[in-house]
């Protein structure tokens, strides 16, 4: 795939959504404030786990439900119960963005074509699937921890392409994260910068002129 082409009104059949800070909220910090009130705790805590290189391969899923716990915990200084309890609050601490769910039940009623794409841990997609009819609306889920590819990696959009068959002139991703909006332009996919429901939906608009928003 080349970089994203000229951008023609209706060419768009396809959106693919991030989950976390796009669909759900996603607040660690404010996670680790409610069971921990000592701010140096907090501070160790987000430097040791949601801060550290190693995070990013538990959302890849090299490092599993199973090892994550004794893995952190050996890391911050946590027992692997502790890092267990924080993990489960964390995943259970993923709301809807209503906004945001309000706009995919909308784009789902007109007909488009949803995928997802996310970094995530299987175990968190698990337990959020269980809870959340909305993911219903995704003819497409891909999630990092399940195929071993992580956002911004090349590798991952191309999947995403395979698996779908979607053709990236065609489809729209937005993302919360820079860096992976930029990743998905340069495989041949048009992006938006995810800040606020309200705003998404209005770049959505030129995108797609002909479906009520």
């Amino acid at each position: 795939m080349g970089s994203v082409p000229i951008y023609s009104p209706g060419m768009i059949r396809n959106v693919i959504f991030d989950a976390g800070g796009v669909l759900l909220e996603w607040n660690p910090p404010q996670v680790i404030a409610q069971l921990y009130p000592d701010p140096a705790v907090q501070a160790e805590i987000r430097q040791y786990i949601f801060e550290h290189p190693d995070w990013h391969e538990y959302d890849r899923g090299t490092i599993t439900e199973t090892s994550a716990p004794a893995h952190f915990a050996k890391l911050s200084g946590r027992t692997p119960e502790e890092v267990r309890r924080i993990l489960r609050a964390t995943a259970e601490s993923l709301r809807p963005i209503d906004g945001t769910i309000r706009l995919l039940e909308e784009l789902a009623a007109a007909g488009i074509h949803l995928c997802l794409l996310s970094n995530m841990p299987e175990a968190t997609f698990n337990l959020l699937i269980e809870r959340h009819g909305f993911f219903a609306h995704f003819r497409h889920r891909v999630i990092s921890g399940k195929i071993l590819l992580l956002k911004p990696e090349p590798a991952i959009y191309q999947h995403l392409v395979e698996i779908t068959g979607i053709v990236p002139a065609e489809s729209v991703f937005i993302d919360d994260m820079p860096r992976n909006v930029i990743a998905a332009r340069e495989s041949g996919l048009h992006a938006i910068q995810f800040t606020t429901p309200e705003a998404c939906r209005a770049e959505l608009r030129v995108y797609l002129p002909n479906v009520p928003l």
